[in-house]
């Protein structure tokens, strides 16, 4: 006989997760097909009319940002990574990093493009930067409140779950 569990999940609620996952994986897919035959499109019409200028390299890599967020909200939630701020801590890391590929295509094109016609200017480093900096006290900001540590009663707490039932604590007295 099962004792109660209340952390188990009910067959309904395993069932909703499951159609859920299979709905995101078909989704992923999908714009995975829709990607490819927009690059082969995009590639087709630059070669047909303007061979000499290389512009579908611009949508290729800006789709390719919606494509690997959306693969990443369905890696996040296959994986169910909670809480909210560690799904926001992956998805900024990999916005980061896809724009900022982005940039630097767009920075090398065109620099290739003004080859002595002015030097060249590396312009992409100042987002890498800083966006680099913030995506990194977004990170320690992470680890610093919602980063579990074991405590002496045997259970893992961020410092909000402490915070939290702190709180808790004050308003039981308060009411009491």
């Amino acid at each position: 006989m099962n004792e109660f569990n209340e952390n188990a999940f009910s067959e309904e609620n395993l069932r909703r997760i499951a159609a859920l996952k299979i709905k995101f994986r078909l989704s992923v897919k999908i714009h995975l097909i829709a990607y490819i035959l927009g690059i082969v499109l995009f590639i087709s019409i630059n070669a047909l009319f303007s061979p000499l200028i290389l512009w579908f390299i611009y949508p290729i890599f800006g789709w390719l940002i919606g494509l690997m967020m959306h693969l990443t909200a369905y890696i996040v939630y296959a994986k169910g990574i909670y809480p909210i701020a560690k799904r926001a801590v992956i998805f900024n890391t990999v916005a980061y990093f896809f724009v900022n590929l982005l940039l630097f295509v767009i920075n090398s094109y065109t620099n290739a493009l003004l080859i002595g016609i002015k030097p060249s200017y590396l312009w992409f480093l100042y987002p890498v930067f800083f966006w680099g900096v913030a995506l990194i006290i977004h990170y320690i900001v992470y680890l610093s409140f919602y980063n579990k540590k074991l405590y002496e009663n045997g259970e893992k707490q961020s410092r909000m779950e402490r915070a939290i039932e702190k709180e808790m604590h004050k308003l039981r007295k308060k009411n009491a």
